[in-house]
């Protein structure tokens, strides 16, 4: 009976050898003709070729779809300039500093988004197609005309309100999102860096004593609000500029989250913090499902889904928890700076018009007697720039409840096609826009988010809803038009029996010769 021996099997036992300080595997014996078959894999070292082969898979296709893509831009010196990012950075420049430039301001942002319309006009229509249903919103905004209160203020801020839309769209549709984030980190960190050397503070609270880092806006949330915000999309570029091994990308990341992150200390906003802190946690936790599975990340995300469905269904007690720790965490006045005051004023408004509202950007206005007496008492001397610090709130003021159950619902969608999209096809900047959505929706009890015209958090808000469509690829190769093929005859010519004497036939026009040698026989 022939014996052979088997290095692998279930039952292994590791023999160290003394003379040479080696380990090796005892080998198995086998009865019989049975053959030796070399042991596999276990399961951990095939877990690890897994993970190793998506992260390679995924690596593989980004770069050939960005191979794909056509090399557009512009270089100076050695660096290149997207059109997207450099839209990116002349749309959130002067969205940033609006405060300082007024008019100025919202022209330049008027004037850049139809620039940019034209850039795109070959691939809109396609782009757009599926984020039309987020233009219900500002389409309801602009159909509140018929019952304002001042139906041509009501006119002009829902057209800006559409423009701020479609400046979001267009950022979530652009080809290269690399550039995108790089184009926004620069436009934050310019104002963040321009607060810190030119900037004030203001007193916290009322009454409460203090005082907390407000920049140039003169309000120290506004200020936490473009930190944070700045911060989280820092956070994505430091990420792509690991992974694409940017090193000039790294550092200006880098410096920008350390910046954004002493100026929201600073600046001493709950709200600011608190998003701040979702949207980091989000990131963090997101960003390591890049490099597991589909079902994977299925089931977490369908966890963190219910518990965000928890959370909206306990909407009332968060609110009212975000305001506790807000008064206890930051010293703050336990009416967090008067807003409940303000809620409770909004509340007789809402009854007197509870579906239709009083027309959108209707109420805040010079001459309304209501916002003047609010004004008054919270002493705004400049009457104007004020909000009921609360997007259910504002929304049932201004459309009622039928524009807050339309702009629900729209959000609703845009969130599930949102996380729909992560699961089957993530990236870091999926991630980014997930976190900054979630920023956002954790300060809807406290700010109004995404009503505002020509704000900067409206932009965000509507680009994290449009990325979970498609974004603009590579044009394809133009095809080559069929061509009837040409019948020719093949005819045989025997140049071996051609001599002097003999003339060599003369091969029809159209034809193809075949060559045949004197050792060839036909």
């Amino acid at each position: 009976m022939s014996t052979t021996w088997d290095m692998g099997g279930p039952r292994r036992r590791r023999i160290r050898d003394t003379d040479e300080g080696a380990s090796y595997v005892r080998p198995r014996r086998l009865r019989g003709d049975a053959e030796a078959v070399s042991p596999g894999p276990n399961r951990r070292e095939q877990r690890t070729a897994q993970v190793l082969r998506l992260v390679d898979e995924r690596l593989v296709a980004e770069r050939a779809e960005a191979a794909a893509q056509p090399d557009i831009g512009w270089r100076i010196g050695g660096l290149r300039l997207d059109p997207d990012g450099v839209f990116a950075f002349l749309l959130f420049l002067p969205l940033l500093f609006i405060a300082q430039l007024g008019s100025l301001g919202a022209a330049a942002v008027a004037a850049v988004i139809p620039l940019y319309v034209f850039v795109r006009r070959e691939r809109l229509l396609q782009v757009m197609w599926p984020r039309l249903f987020l233009f219900l919103v500002p389409a309801f905004a602009l159909f509140s005309v018929l019952w304002s209160q001042a139906p041509g203020e009501t006119f002009k801020y829902a057209i800006e309100f559409g423009l701020t839309v479609l400046a979001g769209l267009l950022l979530s549709s652009a080809r290269d999102q690399f550039a995108v984030l790089r184009g926004l980190t620069l436009a934050f960190l310019t104002y963040v860096a321009a607060s810190i050397a030119f900037g004030g503070s203001v007193a916290v609270g009322v009454g409460a004593g203090g005082y907390a880092f407000s920049g140039l806006s003169g309000s120290k949330n506004l200020l936490g609000d473009i930190a944070s915000s700045g911060m989280i999309i820092s956070i994505a570029t430091l990420m792509l500029g690991v992974r694409h091994r940017r090193p000039l990308w790294i550092v200006i990341a880098a410096a920008a989250i350390l910046l954004d992150l002493y100026v929201v200390l600073a600046a001493r906003s709950a709200g600011a913090l608190l998003g701040l802190a979702m949207g980091a946690c989000a990131m963090l936790a997101l960003a390591p499902l890049l490099a597991v599975g589909k079902a994977v990340r299925a089931w977490l995300t369908a966890a963190v889904a219910l518990c965000l469905i928890a959370a909206g269904l306990s909407y009332r007690w968060l609110a009212q928890t975000m305001i506790e720790v807000g008064a206890q965490v930051f010293d703050k006045d336990p009416t967090l700076t008067g807003r409940t005051y303000l809620w409770y004023r909004a509340a007789d408004l809402i009854q007197e018009k509870p579906l239709l509202g009083r027309g959108y950007y209707a109420f805040w206005l010079q001459g309304n007697i209501d916002a003047e007496g609010l004004w008054r008492y919270f002493g705004i001397d400049e009457r104007g720039g004020f909000t009921f610090h609360n997007t259910a709130v504002e929304l049932l003021v201004t459309v009622g409840w039928i524009g807050l159950i339309l702009t629900a619902a729209v959000a609703l969608v845009g969130v599930i096609a949102l996380v729909r999209r992560f699961v089957v096809r993530p990236s870091i900047a999926l991630v980014c826009w997930i976190s900054l959505l979630l920023y956002q929706l954790a300060r809807t009890p406290i700010e109004s988010i995404g009503v505002a015209p020509f704000y900067f958090s409206t932009v965000l808000a509507f680009a994290a809803l449009g990325a979970a469509f498609g974004r603009v690829k590579a044009p394809r190769a133009a095809r080559v038009p069929y061509r009837s093929p040409n019948v020719i005859r093949l005819e045989p010519v025997d140049y071996s029996a051609a001599g002097w004497a003999n003339t060599r036939p003369a091969p029809a026009p159209g034809s193809l010769r075949l060559l045949r040698g004197p050792d060839e026989r036909p």
